[in-house]
């Protein structure tokens, strides 16, 4: 029987093959600079892709889908968060139903008192109305308008000081 051959055995002048190189000091003040190796055309690999855009190719634009029709981006369809929002729509836009109606309700009361002024007299200005509600030229004239177009009052008069309003029968 041959006798069996067993892995060569490491020799006080052969290195060993566990053996690494040793690691130079390195300096408090300045820690070595890393060094690049610049490939060579036999030792270059292809390019590592990252997780971020890759090198050479363009960012494509983000558009909204678009709708001939009617001209305008389509919506986009409703995401998990489409619940969420829609509360938050609902309470924004009854809030806003709320103001709206205060402000109506604020309005309607400032033209009674212009109404309520016609009754103790029989005719009014827009200096007088302006005085009355503490509001401006134009917003007197707005109140006045709006109730001669509701048919409450009717206007004497074109324009000038010389206007008067006054109720209508």
């Amino acid at each position: 029987m041959p006798p069996e051959e067993s892995a060569p055995q490491p020799t006080a002048d052969s290195p060993s093959p566990t053996t690494e190189a040793p690691v130079p000091a390195s300096t408090p003040e300045a820690p070595p600079a890393p060094v690049e190796e610049v490939p060579t055309p036999e030792t270059a690999q292809p390019s590592i892709q990252t997780a971020q855009i890759p090198p050479n190719e363009p960012i494509a634009p983000e558009s909204e889908p678009f709708d001939p029709a009617q001209g305008k981006p389509t919506p986009e369809p409703p995401s998990s968060a489409a619940p969420v929002q829609t509360g938050i729509l609902h309470a924004a836009r009854d809030l806003l139903v709320k103001a709206r109606v205060a402000i109506q309700d604020r309005k309607r009361k400032k033209r009674d008192k212009i109404m309520l002024a016609l009754a103790t007299k029989n005719k009014i200005t827009n200096d007088e109305v302006e005085k009355l509600l503490h509001v401006s030229d134009a917003t007197a004239t707005r109140y006045l308008s709006a109730l001669e177009k509701e048919g409450k009052i009717k206007q004497v008069g074109r324009t000038g000081t010389g206007v008067t309003y006054s109720r209508a029968q």
